[in-house]
């Protein structure tokens, strides 16, 4: 009995640090990112929290996680019966990440651009079940398709992290950015 006690009490407390890192790697990022400062801010020693998590790049996989099931959880809440509008609603949430909504204010969130190229190094559920979310998208658009709805989604959410990638090298005017990689992937590059 003591010892399904430690387990839960084990969980409840590597949740709660997992809370607070995560509020810590959104206002410093990753490569800023101290365990002792994080130990300092929950008043614990650097081996508890190393107890709980084996190394900066773990809790950070756990980090990631937490945001992936985030952004899951806003696609279903905000999904709709309209496929394109889902689209539109996943490159919304992602691109949120990384640029400010704010149009008053000339900042942006870059302090860890990349939690969504590292979709890749997880074979966590929750990035499966985001490549269904897409998956279910465009079976609605191309419904009876021979097409690989996978390889679409793939290069899908290839291209949006692309976008990222280029305003991270040189910024610019994001104001239609979603509207851009939809019409770039569905219609390719126009000529004028």
């Amino acid at each position: 009995m003591k010892s399904k006690i430690n387990d839960e009490l084990s969980k409840v407390k590597r949740e709660l640090y997992l809370k607070a890192a995560a509020v810590y790697f959104d206002k410093c990022g990753y490569k800023n990112f101290k365990i002792s400062q994080l130990a300092i801010e929950l008043e614990t020693s650097v081996g508890t929290i190393y107890n709980l998590f084996t190394s900066k790049e773990d809790l950070y996989l756990e980090y990631l996680i937490l945001k992936l099931q985030s952004f899951l959880d806003k696609l279903n809440e905000k999904e709709t019966t309209n496929p394109m509008q889902n689209l539109e609603l996943y490159l919304s949430c992602k691109y949120e990440i990384f640029i400010q909504i704010d149009n008053n204010r000339d900042e942006t969130l870059t302090n860890d651009p990349y939690f969504f190229h590292k979709l890749d190094i997880s074979n966590h559920a929750i990035v499966n079940e985001i490549y269904e979310f897409l998956i279910r998208q465009f079976k609605s658009l191309y419904p009876d398709s021979k097409m690989d709805y996978k390889h679409i989604v793939i290069l899908f959410k290839k291209l949006s992290d692309g976008f990222i990638e280029s305003y991270l090298l040189e910024k610019y005017d994001t104001k239609d950015i979603v509207e851009n990689t939809i019409k770039l992937f569905f219609y390719g590059l126009e000529k004028k």
